[in-house]
């Protein structure tokens, strides 16, 4: 299995990674993608990807919901969950997790699909005795 996604997408970054975790949050855990939460996806993308204009940023977001509604969405999420351990630093994947509380509330309310979520890549992450 590996990293297979990246031979896939040549143009996947480690923000393709984050986006897809983002979108796997709030739309996994109630099959719904309010605005505010996408709202709050491309805020927490653009803060990741200073660099990246607002376009980009977008184009991301696209690619990245292309991927999760095709055949291999299941097996991308992992390899960027994977990928995210891999690449980034502990003190950033506690960032990271801290954005999807952020963005899991941005519409109001959190349902118990998104806190498993979120304590289960703390698990994946190594970080969960880190987070409160």
């Amino acid at each position: 299995m590996g990293n297979n996604h990246k031979e896939d997408y040549p143009e996947w970054t480690v923000a393709h990674d984050l986006a897809l975790i983002y979108l796997a949050l709030t739309h996994g855990a109630d099959d719904e993608l309010d605005a505010s939460e996408i709202d709050a996806m491309s805020q927490k993308l653009s803060e990741w990807n200073s660099h990246s204009s607002r376009e980009a940023v977008k184009k991301i977001m696209r690619e990245v919901m292309l991927v999760y509604v095709g055949s291999s969405g299941d097996q991308m999420l992992e390899a960027s969950i994977a990928s995210v351990a891999d690449e980034m630093s502990k003190p950033s994947r506690i960032a990271i997790l801290n954005d999807l509380a952020d963005i899991a509330t941005a519409d109001g309310t959190i349902v118990m699909g998104e806190v498993d979520f979120i304590q289960q890549l703390a698990r994946d992450w190594g970080v969960d005795r880190d987070i409160h």
